[in-house]
């Protein structure tokens, strides 16, 4: 049976950087690079539900300023993943990951382009993320 999953994404900005984390090895997409966030429990509101899983995988607590974009795609031919990605702003740059994260980097531009996933690149670069790192 089809299912639909909807997921939250946090770009969090600091000193026109943006956190970016590497799922642990032994998970699913192990190795990946993105931002930090996870799925919406039933009853959530997305805004909360990144708060919550902000805090979760990195330590840090977040404000969540705006949308940035919404996405779709499928992960398997009966799995759908709605995707809401906010921009955020954190108190501190002072990260400590859970297991679920193998590493962290604040990163400019030219560092995303080089280690974030390809599909989330093309997402950046469709609904011009880079241009509003400069302009935080």
């Amino acid at each position: 049976m089809p299912t639909i999953v909807t997921a939250v994404k946090g770009i969090i900005r600091q000193d026109h950087r943006i956190l970016i984390v590497q799922r642990a090895a032994a998970d699913s997409g192990g190795g990946t690079w993105e931002c930090p966030g996870g799925k919406i429990d039933f009853g959530e509101q997305p805004e909360a539900s990144l708060i919550r899983e902000i805090r979760e995988e990195t330590g840090l607590s977040v404000t969540v300023d705006r949308i940035a974009y919404a996405s779709s795609f499928l992960t398997h031919s009966d799995r759908q993943v709605i995707l809401l990605v906010y921009f955020c702003t954190a108190e501190t740059n002072a990260v400590s990951l859970s297991d679920e994260h193998d590493a962290y980097l604040w990163a400019d531009e030219a560092m995303i382009r080089k280690q974030i996933a390809p599909n989330i690149l093309t997402d950046f670069e469709r609904y011009q993320i880079f241009p509003q790192l400069v302009s935080t």
